[in-house]
């Protein structure tokens, strides 16, 4: 009877000394000087072992797609270990010129007035963890996770996306000016 062994593939992960890392099953626990990040990688089909300061990511899924696999869950862990020592920022710039779009944050929440001459205001959800500042028309995002932060950037970008009018006039909205580490 012939039988077909699973072919595992695998990648490593050097830790730098700035950071310690933990696993705790499918979950990672990146520790640096300005904080700590968890990520439950449970869903995803990997698992780790932790030797000699290194970090072993393996899979069962086979070629491509468990290179690709296990690529992007060292990216992901790299971009752990870069948010912890420093902090990923994101600035974004309010434009209008038809009415004057006001930006304020509210227990939780970035609340966007005035938009388009709109009566109620849209609510964008700040994620767990992001610091959101307002300085007329300038917003500054900033946290120690890179997934957190920008999903709030492009949260806002589209929360004023202009729809059913022509886009070379309405140019009101609130754009993404720049990104990267502190």
């Amino acid at each position: 009877m012939y039988t077909k062994a699973k072919q595992i593939v695998s990648i490593t992960l050097k830790i730098p000394e700035n950071a310690s890392l933990s696993v705790e099953g499918s979950v990672v626990v990146v520790k640096g000087k300005l904080g700590e990040l968890r990520k439950d990688f449970s869903k995803s089909r990997v698992w780790f072992e932790l030797k000699n300061n290194e970090l072993y990511i393996f899979t069962d899924q086979k070629g491509r797609k468990g290179k690709a696999l296990v690529g992007t869950i060292r990216k992901k862990i790299i971009n752990m270990i870069t948010g912890v020592n420093r902090k990923y920022v994101v600035r974004l710039k309010v434009a209008h010129s038809h009415f004057p779009i006001t930006v304020k944050v509210d227990k939780g929440f970035v609340r966007i007035e005035n938009f388009m001459g709109e009566k109620s205001p849209r609510l964008v959800r700040i994620p767990e963890g992001v610091e959101v500042q307002v300085k007329g028309q300038d917003i500054t995002l900033s946290g120690l996770d890179i997934d957190s932060v920008t999903l709030l950037g492009g949260a806002l970008e589209n929360a004023t996306r202009v729809k059913d009018k022509d886009q070379r006039v309405f140019l009101d909205g609130i754009y993404v000016q720049s990104k990267g580490y502190e």
